[in-house]
């Protein structure tokens, strides 16, 4: 006969690293159409056809083109049309207090050269709300190239410029449960990143790391160098332009990148685009998909919109259009701006790189934009006029206030980097792109240069905190915000309107973590194990706070104490509490496991011992012992390890409490149990087998 042993526990919080897997999938989207692309349930075993059904409506792609191949295979098109709102511009609306102007004026740009379908289908790419599925149709035989030429390019001390073939299954569900789905045959794959390029697949195990991947829509497969035999043979010129013209959601790229840095939240990336946007400093597009690539799910992941000429185009008024552009980047040195000495277009194949990456006018630039900014801002005449001849005074006190309160160790004010800067060709003036935003907001996982999250560092500290907290170098910080610098009082003022907006405040970011976790919290964890990612949560938690990682709540309730410090007149108001899980009994974050003298071990963290969620708040673990058993239980939810102080009813069971170091254990005699922890009641039953 089964025992039931009955014991209440009292809970005392505590902090923890791993969170068991959320299970509820009950607020994401179930596919209506007979094929289900993607989403780590189950994808295609043959080539979907064009068009699908939607809410009772076929719903189906613009026309893109596809070639005709040496193999005679016959690449099909999707046609039809979309429905939707047409997005007005990228910039995003202002709040807050005015700033006398320090707020950029909105763009107006000419979207009537667009594809207005494709327009529609950008919007619902990048809506939040909307769920996105992404199955990346990939052989072994292609991942195996992908790795071959990792290999080759890194040992030349490069990064390989080589597309690889695959066919993008594209599936956008509304809220409503309509969906669009998108057939892209033959997008080109590569490896994207810096730090994050590794060794990531092998014959036996096929891919065992995460890497984030590049996709073309244009790439034509047709370069002997780069594939041999493989390159394909276009039937004629006309279906090669189409390819080298084809668009998905007006896109002619974009980048897919897993949850590197282990953001609970997954978002914060995401929003902190969101926030540049809000205060009009011009930001890509980002959005989570549930992404499996080849035979295995993913997990959830981000994708991006590129910071290219079409961007550009989308984003601002015909005049500003035809400038440069360059992407800000490391070599031997990061983008100081104190010298003209690192410039030009990159070239993977002979392992040039640049600080200063060119990626617009690539055959007719001379560089004299970038040039005469470096000059003029390193000039010993330098003053607030010839300051703003150069640079766009508003755009970068706005950047520099919003950058300031996300705190990216990694960013052009830090480290010197990841941004883009463009020059407006109406009146030359340069303009500053924030990029690669994944820390930030308390995200600094492998990386605290500051050892607090980049909450306590000063609006007006003239050191690099991510380059070793050397002295500022850069002038557009030294002369044009820091101490007795040109604009110090505008950038003041741009700090006080973004410190005090809605979205530093905790109830506004709630409000974005829940849409997502609804979305995706069933499909975050991969269905296997990657090497890399062996101490990663892949579990939505909007509270969970370690040395890696800050939660935002805490993050931003330092960051307001610190701006209060420093700035005159601003008053910490980060509104209201979490609402994904908080530290109350009722909104409590489980993650539960037992840790005891099992089997006469000594006591340690036994997470092979970890409960398993049921579902109504009800978690289970088995145990065997063959000795008598000594334990407690464990909430390893945040970091560091409190137990839970226990009361036992021992009437009703031959558990009992012995006192050790001041804290209570719970023994019961040897046997086999099932441990339930009811969360409603904090009961721990024991079901004696």
């Amino acid at each position: 006969m089964k025992k039931i042993i009955s014991i209440l526990l009292i809970l005392v919080m505590g902090l923890g690293l791993f969170s068991c897997f959320d299970t509820d999938s009950s607020s994401v989207p179930t596919s209506s159409s007979t094929t289900f692309y993607g989403g780590g349930t189950t994808r295609p075993t043959t080539r979907p056809t064009t068009g699908t059904t939607t809410s009772g409506t076929v719903t189906t792609a613009p026309t893109l083109p596809k070639p005709s191949t040496t193999t005679g295979t016959t690449m099909g098109t999707t046609s039809g049309t979309t429905t939707g709102t047409i997005p007005g511009t990228t910039t995003g609306t202002t709040t807050g207090t005015s700033t006398g102007g320090i707020i950029p004026d909105p763009e107006n740009p000419d979207l009537g050269g667009f594809d207005q379908n494709e327009l529609v289908i950008f919007n619902e790419f990048f809506n939040p709300e909307n769920h996105i599925s992404l199955y990346l149709d990939i052989s072994q035989s292609e991942l195996k190239k992908i790795q071959k030429d990792y290999e080759k390019y890194s040992s030349m001390g490069s990064k390989s410029p080589i597309y690889r073939m695959a066919d993008l299954y594209v599936t956008i569900t509304k809220p409503s449960g309509e969906k669009m789905e998108y057939y892209i045959e033959q997008v080109g794959v590569r490896m994207k990143g810096n730090t994050s390029r590794t060794n990531f697949w092998d014959s036996n195990s096929g891919m065992y790391n995460l890497v984030h991947f590049k996709i073309s829509f244009q790439e034509t497969f047709d370069d002997a160098v780069y594939y041999g035999s493989d390159a394909l043979t276009w039937a004629d010129a006309e279906a090669r332009q189409a390819r080298k013209d084809r668009t998905f959601a007006t896109l002619e790229k974009i980048d897919m990148r897993w949850n590197k840095n282990d953001d609970p939240t997954y978002i914060r990336e995401h929003y902190a685009y969101e926030i540049y946007r809000e205060f009009g400093v011009l930001a890509p597009h980002t959005n989570l998909a549930s992404v499996d690539i080849a035979n295995d799910h993913a997990g959830v992941w981000m994708f991006y919109e590129p910071i290219d000429k079409t961007f550009l185009e989308k984003n601002l008024s015909p005049e500003a259009l035809g400038g440069d552009l360059y992407k800000l980047g490391w070599t031997n040195e990061g983008a100081t701006f104190t010298s003209f000495s690192s410039y030009g277009v990159e070239d993977e194949d002979a392992s040039k790189f640049y600080v200063y990456d060119l990626k617009t006018n690539k055959k007719t630039s001379d560089h004299s934009s970038l040039r005469n900014l470096i000059s003029t801002l390193n000039s010993s005449a330098c003053n607030k006029e010839t300051f703003a001849s150069v640079v766009d005074v508003d755009n970068f006190l706005m950047f520099a206030a919003v950058s300031y309160m996300i705190g990216n160790p990694d960013d052009l004010r830090n480290n010197y980097n990841n941004c883009y800067i463009y020059f407006r060709a109406d009146n030359g003036k340069m303009m500053i792109i924030p990029y690669d935003m994944d820390r930030g907001l308390g995200v600094n996982k492998d990386w605290n240069p500051s050892g607090n999250h980049m909450t306590t560092d000063s609006p007006f500290n003239d050191t690099a905190i991510g380059n070793s907290n050397s002295k500022q170098k850069s002038p557009l910080f030294t002369k044009g915000i820091l101490n007795s610098s040109f604009y110090k009082n505008e950038y003041v003022d741009a700090l006080r309107t973004v410190a005090s907006s809605d979205m530093f405040k905790v109830s506004t970011f709630t409000e974005s973590f829940n849409i997502a976790k609804n979305l995706y919290s069933s499909e975050s964890r991969p269905s296997k194990g990657y090497g890399n990612a062996w101490d990663h949560y892949f579990t939505f938690d909007i509270n969970k706070s370690d040395g890696s990682n800050m939660s935002f709540s805490n993050y931003i309730s330092k960051k307001a104490e610190t701006v209060a410090r420093y700035v005159d007149g601003y008053t910490p108001d980060v509104g209201g509490g979490e609402t994904g899980g908080s530290d109350s009994d009722d909104q409590m974050v489980w993650d539960l496991y037992l840790r005891g003298n099992f089997n006469n071990n000594n006591w340690s963290n036994q997470s092979q011992y970890k409960f398993k969620d049921l579902g109504d708040g009800l978690y289970s673990v088995e145990v065997s012992c063959s000795v008598l058993f000594k334990f407690k239980v464990y909430n390893n939810y945040q970091s560091g390890d409190s137990a839970w102080y226990n009361t036992v009813d021992e009437s009703k069971t031959t558990a009992w409490f012995e006192y050790q170091g001041g804290n209570r254990n719970v023994q019961v005699e040897a046997g086999t149990y099932t441990v339930y922890f009811d969360t409603n009641t904090k009961t721990i039953y024991f079901e004696k087998k």
